[in-house]
């Protein structure tokens, strides 16, 4: 509980050490306040955690040992893998653990889980995580969480240790998986967008970093044209996610929509356009690697020079979100050199 968290040193554990787990475990570290214990399958991962965080030999070994445990796993099957079953995190939890997941997931079956936890007195959040690997990194991403008010109340501390200051309650159970499905939606679909509009204005003979700020003030601007349109100049892609994640969550949108009887027609378009991409790239491709589809069948490249060091970071402003850039090249227009 709140008193609890700040009177005593809680024993908080990590599962799995992948781009999310990594960070989350970095943070609570960080934060000085915590007794940690890390786990992942693959062992070499262990290697490079700091010597004074406790190296599990397994789920159940971590269960024994911590008050509260972090699942940070990519699809819905290492979920249920890692705490469902005899050596699972839930048979050997003990009476009075929370659990916290962050991994985008199926509500379904987060909410299943979630009843299964209390039959362990298990207490269970979800913790879904918005605003690209980078602003984890730097703790400063945005948590959609999900679950009981009391418990998000008396832990929301923790999520704001490991993830970053910004936690918003979306509902109960399954309502945050629910959000961060929806959110990769939208910012795929605009990725879509952003990739054709880049390439008529290439096709028009438009100067492309002009065209790139005039959109960041209009009304088409978005978190994806913000951040995909400069991925595209340097082409890195966003190599922190990767389009077989990426496709797992369209799939997971599609899912949605036929449990809710909601037709997404748009969605499946993109849909469609991400897995021809993921197939024809791979699987370990970037999550933004659906503009190079353009590029490669209209043979019109978009990469632009002085964007390799390009980066940024994300704050929340009178509810909603804003992009930082860092290391841009000088725009041509003075409005935007400003750090402010």
């Amino acid at each position: 509980m709140k008193g609890e968290i700040m009177s005593d040193i809680i024993t908080i554990g990590v599962i799995g050490l992948g781009n999310a787990g990594t960070p989350i475990l970095n943070n609570l570290h960080k934060a000085q306040k915590y007794k940690l214990v890390a786990f992942d399958i693959d062992k070499n991962k262990l290697n490079d955690v700091p010597k004074d965080i406790i190296k599990a030999n397994s789920i159940k070994d971590l269960a024994e040992k911590c008050k509260v445990v972090l699942t940070c796993l990519p699809k819905p099957e290492h979920v249920l893998n890692a705490v469902d079953g005899e050596n699972g995190l839930l048979q050997n939890a003990s009476s009075g653990m929370i659990w916290i997941d962050t991994s985008t997931t199926d509500f379904k079956q987060t909410q299943e889980l979630s009843e299964k936890a209390k039959t362990y007195g298990v207490s269970m959040l979800e913790a879904t995580l918005t605003g690209g690997v980078h602003a984890l990194q730097n703790n400063n991403m945005v948590c959609l969480a999900g679950g009981d008010k009391e418990i998000f109340n008396n832990w929301k501390e923790v999520l704001q240790d490991a993830i970053g200051e910004v936690v918003v309650l979306c509902g109960d159970i399954g309502a945050g998986a629910i959000t961060k499905v929806v959110s990769n939606m939208l910012a795929f679909t605009n990725m879509v967008a952003a990739s054709e509009c880049m390439m008529i204005a290439k096709r028009a003979g438009l100067d492309l970093e002009s065209f790139f700020d005039a959109i960041r003030v209009s009304a088409g601007n978005s978190f994806a044209w913000e951040t995909v349109v400069p991925h595209i100049f340097n082409q890195k892609y966003e190599a922190g996610f990767t389009m077989d994640l990426a496709c797992k969550d369209m799939n997971l949108s599609y899912l949605l929509g036929q449990h809710l009887n909601v037709p997404l027609d748009l969605h499946m378009e993109v849909k469609k356009k991400m897995d021809e991409a993921r197939v024809q790239y791979g699987d370990s491709e970037g999550c933004y690697v659906y503009p190079r589809t353009l590029e490669d069948k209209l043979k019109e490249p978009l990469s632009l020079k002085g964007w390799d060091n390009w980066g940024y970071d994300i704050k929340v402003v009178n509810g909603s979100i804003v992009v930082k850039h860092k290391n841009r090249p000088e725009s041509k227009h003075p409005q935007y050199n400003s750090d402010d």
